[in-house]
């Protein structure tokens, strides 16, 4: 059954697929770009949060209308010390990301609950036998064969909860890990939204993808319990695994997305070794295809393999700092690594969250009490 035909096909409407969408409407006006999802609402149900030295100047623009909650600072919680940052926090909610992008594309231009099946460079079968045929199409669906890369995992399970009076926290929290340490590698997020609201994530990093809720949930509510806070109700839940990449063969995980197809998100390897997130590769590759002359399907995947293949070739630092914190490290002491990180000049760590140390920084994470083995900034 033939389908729409347009200049611009992605396929998965999640993070880096609707930024996608979103920057080549703005880019490109005049070109008509399709979005399909398989689920009822685009970006699901996630709370993005993003550090402002993530982000390139030229894409803030691309998040800005985005952004639900923000903080001037946020703070680090390890069992030596506490330390507020100076760096502007962000929050975006799957909700504003989905209505967002419905704000700018034309309704047609947004297939959700429709599941594809089928994927060329040109061409997109759905589940339904719809044919769209396309100038280019990018896939944004999620990664691909995973088992093609040395992986630990970074498993979260968080809740906007609200309370039964002020809880008086004024300054976002991105890592606390003063509560319970030995008991692995595990810490907890806070976010103030309003005097009685809050959101409140479990984080952990295993070597295993099970992720168990209920275990998840009881930390939560005992964290709310440390300070005194009694849980009205929950709402806007979000749960994940993030792949973790130690090594792995890329050119291999590449094909194993779609072979000539191109590739944005994890479905590309372009997320961050250490956190597992995506936000500042997707705004970058959004911005990249939408400046793009050529939306043909073969140059598409050229330009977005050029761009993944630099960023992999670019990160392997960032893949032994993992790998010396998740295998190298007891599990009781991996927390350490990032202890020791935090407590380092705060404008190494902006370079570190946004996978820019230079060769001086990677010295000085190697000496003194750096987190980092001596010989470790000797490697490229």
């Amino acid at each position: 059954m033939s389908g729409p035909n347009c200049d611009l096909a992605i396929i998965g409407g999640g993070l880096s697929g609707g930024l996608l969408a979103l920057a080549a409407r703005r880019e490109r006006p005049d070109r008509r770009v399709i979005l399909i999802e398989a689920a009822p609402a685009l970006g699901g149900a996630h709370l993005w949060s993003f550090i402002d030295s993530d982000i390139e100047p030229e894409d803030k623009p691309l998040l800005e209308p985005l952004i639900n909650y923000g903080w001037r600072a946020f703070s680090v919680v390890f069992p030596l010390y506490k330390r507020a940052l100076p760096f502007p926090l962000y929050s975006i909610r799957s909700d504003r990301f989905d209505a967002a992008l419905r704000e700018v594309m034309p309704a047609e231009s947004i297939l959700t609950g429709r599941r594809a099946v089928a994927v060329s460079p040109t061409e997109v079968r759905l589940e339904d036998g719809t044919l769209i045929s396309a100038r280019g199409v990018v896939d944004a669906r999620g990664p691909g064969d995973l088992s093609l890369l040395d992986l630990h995992w970074r498993k979260f399970v968080g809740y906007e909860l609200t309370l039964d009076g002020p809880h008086s926290v004024r300054r976002a929290t991105i890592i606390d890990a003063a509560a319970d340490p030995a008991e692995g590698f595990q810490f907890m997020t806070m976010l103030p939204i309003e005097t009685d609201r809050l959101f409140i994530e479990d984080i952990r990093y295993e070597a295993w993808p099970d992720l168990d809720m209920n275990d998840h949930g009881a930390r939560i509510v005992n964290h709310a319990a440390r300070f005194g806070w009694r849980i009205r109700s929950s709402a806007r839940g979000q749960a994940g695994i993030l792949p973790i990449v130690l090594d792995g063969d890329f050119e291999s995980y590449w094909r194993s997305g779609g072979e000539g197809v191109a590739k944005v998100g994890l479905r590309s390897g372009l997320f961050h070794p250490i956190l597992g997130n995506s936000l500042g590769d997707a705004a970058r590759t959004a911005q990249l295809v939408a400046g793009a002359d050529d939306w043909s399907g073969p140059a598409l995947h050229a330009l977005l393999h050029a761009h993944a293949t630099k960023s992999w070739a670019r990160r392997d630092y960032y893949r032994r700092f993992a790998r010396q914190m998740l295998r190298e490290t007891p599990v009781a002491g991996s927390y350490k690594m990032l202890e020791s990180l935090y407590a380092m000049d705060a404008d190494l760590i902006a370079r570190f969250h946004a996978m820019k140390l230079g060769f001086t920084d990677r010295m000085a994470l190697s000496l003194g009490e750096g987190p980092m083995p001596v010989t470790a900034f000797l490697k490229r």
